[in-house]
């Protein structure tokens, strides 16, 4: 009993750790593109010069809130203005063959 009770919590642990590792940081790109949804305020989208796993350049940026999302949206559109770079955290969810994107920051 005690060996199948130690194969079950290997399994558990098993699936939880590739879960957690299934998300992955960029730390570089650059934006092709931007725009909002005209449906949705608190979600909008990119594309990047760097491939997602869902099979695309296009990522998906969701917030809890209009003022999170703009907040967000202006960071994406700067870095697209100004030739800047976008790092930003790819969750690996794939909606369609977009990836939804946690946080994204400016940097040089």
């Amino acid at each position: 009993m005690k060996i199948f009770h130690k194969i079950i919590i290997s399994s558990i642990l098993m699936c939880m750790s590739s879960a957690v590792f299934a998300a992955k940081d960029v730390p570089t790109s650059k934006v092709n593109y931007v725009y909002q949804l005209d449906t949705e305020a608190t979600i909008f989208e990119f594309n990047s010069s760097v491939q997602n796993s869902c099979g695309s350049y296009s990522y998906r940026v969701k917030s809890s809130n209009e003022a999170v999302a703009n907040r967000k949206f202006s960071l994406v559109l700067t870095a697209f203005t100004t030739k800047g770079n976008l790092a930003f955290h790819d969750s690996q969810v794939c909606e369609g063959t977009r990836s939804v994107v946690a946080w994204v920051r400016l940097i040089r």
